[in-house]
């Protein structure tokens, strides 16, 4: 009896890449995922990521531990069918964070080198976390 191995590892076909959903609500997350240098760049990041699902329904991106993003509607099916074939291995792919206006987003997919599209329209349902400063939540302007 095996307890203690690794779960392989399947990379997923994300075809030409999407944008994930819910930036505005995972920010924190998004933030939390990369290193200082990494928050303080202009430049796009690129990262690695896996795909969850948790018997949820939605399939979230994992990057570093945090939950970064939602796989949008228009892929939902295609991402489940992989999770169906990959078995017990861990579905992955890389990705890219980028600054979009005044937050983050999230590229899923091959490196980008231009700019990057909007995300797809009912990708974003999530409201942006109220502001907090000590754990108390702050009044809105």
């Amino acid at each position: 009896m095996r307890m203690f191995t690794r779960r392989g590892r399947v990379t997923a076909d994300v075809g030409d890449g999407f944008v994930a959903g819910e930036a505005a609500a995972l920010q924190i997350g998004l933030a939390a995922a990369l290193t200082g240098v990494e928050r303080g760049s202009s430049a796009p990041v690129r990262v690695d990521l896996t795909f969850e699902t948790e018997g949820g329904e939605h399939v979230v991106l994992v990057c570093r531990n945090h939950t970064v993003g939602f796989v949008p509607p228009s892929h939902e099916a295609s991402v489940r069918a992989q999770f169906a074939t990959a078995g017990r291995a861990r579905l992955v792919t890389t990705g890219q964070v980028y600054r979009d206006g005044d937050g983050r987003r999230l590229w899923v997919g091959p490196p980008r080198a231009g700019g990057f599209p909007q995300p797809e329209p009912g990708a974003d349902t999530l409201a942006a976390p109220q502001r907090r400063i000590f754990g108390l939540a702050l009044p809105d302007d």
